[in-house]
């Protein structure tokens, strides 16, 4: 499994090349998308715990560009099936969770010993936290060039718009569905429709973020709501995946513990 994860990772360093170098951008673009995302990463390693993974966040980053020809193809079904409307909520979050979570399974399988589920879902988070960075440089990239107000003002605003609407979004997908995958490796009862149904759980997470984003257009305050509701999550997760690992080292260490000698106990 790791010949097979470090082969995808050349795969998607190849693709992402190809991808950047493709693309226009100014220097202004180019600083604030780097700036944006270290940031994206920054506040991620310092409110994750456990840490994130460095093979998770490897995979995510790389997964933008490859997912980026899979999204083309949901567009065309969009096409044919006539709802072209549904737009970013349809062909987006199939593909891209897809990806994702099969960056997580094939990391567990070639580096992880995976006994609980919150285990999973910290490679989860980090593969979202990964795909979170790499996605917003194209467009920070693009909004300099496009906004009629300058370089200057479309990263300033672009940038900010990114973070404060969903800075994480992805690491609450990519943990979500992970968790799943470690419920079958914990052993839990009927583990394969577990992670099924935690991977459409993600997707449906995402496609109502993608659709807030686009009723947004003729209703702004929605984009509060998104906000609103994608921290809620961020945070709630970061305390449950805490409140996890307090309570899995708890059982752990009740395990090592020696019991005593019945001869000297009394």
């Amino acid at each position: 499994m790791k010949n097979l994860y470090w082969l995808s990772i050349a795969f998607g360093l190849v693709v992402s090349g190809f991808f950047l170098a493709d693309r226009r951008f100014t220097e202004v673009g180019l600083i604030g998308a780097l700036i944006c995302a270290g940031l994206t990463l920054g506040l991620g390693f310092w409110w994750f715990r456990p840490r994130p993974i460095w093979q998770g966040i490897l995979w995510g980053a790389l997964a933008p560009p490859v997912v980026v020809s899979l999204d083309n193809q949901m567009v065309g079904i969009s096409d044919k099936l006539g709802i072209t409307h549904l737009d970013a909520a349809f062909h987006s979050p199939l593909p891209e969770e897809t990806i994702k979570l099969l960056g997580v399974v094939i990391i567990i399988a070639a580096f992880g010993n995976v006994r609980h589920p919150y285990q999973a879902a910290a490679i989860g988070m980090a593969v979202g936290l990964g795909f979170d960075a790499m996605e917003n440089i194209p467009f920070l990239l693009g909004a300099t060039i496009n906004n009629l107000d300058g370089d200057l003002w479309g990263a300033v605003i672009t940038g900010t718009g990114r973070i404060l609407t969903g800075a994480f979004s992805h690491a609450v997908y990519t943990g979500v569905a992970a968790w799943g995958v470690g419920k079958l490796y914990a052993g839990a009862r009927h583990g394969y429709g577990q992670v099924a149904g935690f991977w459409l759980a993600a997707i449906a997470l995402h496609a109502l973020f993608n659709a807030s984003m686009i009723i947004a257009v003729n209703w702004p305050i929605t984009i509060l709501l998104a906000a609103l509701i994608t921290w809620t999550l961020i945070i709630w997760g970061l305390r449950f995946m805490r409140k996890q690992e307090r309570k899995y080292a708890a059982q752990r260490s009740e395990i090592t513990l020696p019991t005593k000698d019945p001869e000297y106990s009394s």
